[in-house]
């Protein structure tokens, strides 16, 4: 091999490193994207079976999950016909090249945004978060109706009018909002933790916030971006 034709090979071995190592960068860039579509499904489905479970009075036989597997198959790609020479890689021109890094960096970046399609709701973590949130919505249910409890803007329950109970169910109204707001928590950490991104919680925290309130029946009260209360 002469000094040109290994100068070009060795050109060529380096650009196809870096084309690896631009796509990896992408990939990961995908990896840490928050589906916020995904998340407003997953809410409505959630929030929308925790208040059927207040109303019925009974906790549902399963929390189902609403988890798609994403599918992974890509057409497989057909290596180009090479006619016999001194090497592959002495025959790649930077066109080649250029082409080969284009569909390598589409490929790798599309799988990553199919996997983040839908949330992965299905793990015992959010399973049993989820029955815990039922069980105490039938509790909780009576508090909403009489204003004396009401959602706040971020996806948690506060106290809105201690006096509309009688004082002997309000000395444990401040015990039950704990623990409902507890069990709330919870669900909105396992969520992000089943699907390997705790730092979701907030997003999707914030995401739950804004499906309580527009789901509430009306009556139940709530608190605006700016923290006052409006009622339903």
């Amino acid at each position: 091999m002469n000094k040109q034709n290994w100068l070009k090979t060795r050109s060529t071995q380096a650009l196809l490193l870096l084309g690896m190592l631009v796509g990896l960068s992408a990939c990961v860039t995908v990896n840490i994207y928050f589906p916020a579509a995904a998340a407003k499904r997953l809410a409505d489905q959630v929030v929308g079976e925790v208040y059927k479970a207040a109303a019925s009075g009974a906790v549902s036989p399963s929390a189902a999950a609403n988890h798609v597997s994403p599918d992974h198959s890509a057409p497989a790609l057909t290596a180009p016909v090479v006619s016999p020479a001194p090497s592959a890689f002495e025959r790649l021109t930077p066109a080649h090249v250029a082409g080969y890094l284009l569909a390598t960096g589409f490929s790798v970046v599309s799988t990553p945004a199919e996997a983040a399609a839908d949330l992965n709701a299905s793990s015992p973590g959010v399973q049993a978060a989820r029955a815990q949130l039922e069980a105490i919505a039938t509790r909780m249910r009576p508090y909403f109706e009489s204003g004396a409890v009401g959602w706040t803007a971020n996806g948690l329950v506060a106290i809105h009018d201690a006096a509309a109970v009688s004082l002997q169910a309000r000395a444990g109204l401040s015990g039950l909002v704990s623990s409902n707001n507890s069990a709330l928590q919870n669900l909105y950490q396992q969520i992000a933790n089943a699907n390997g991104h705790p730092d979701w919680e907030g997003q999707i925290q914030q995401t739950f916030a804004q499906t309580w309130i527009s789901k509430a029946p009306a009556g139940y009260w709530y608190q605006n971006a700016s923290g006052q209360w409006q009622k339903k």
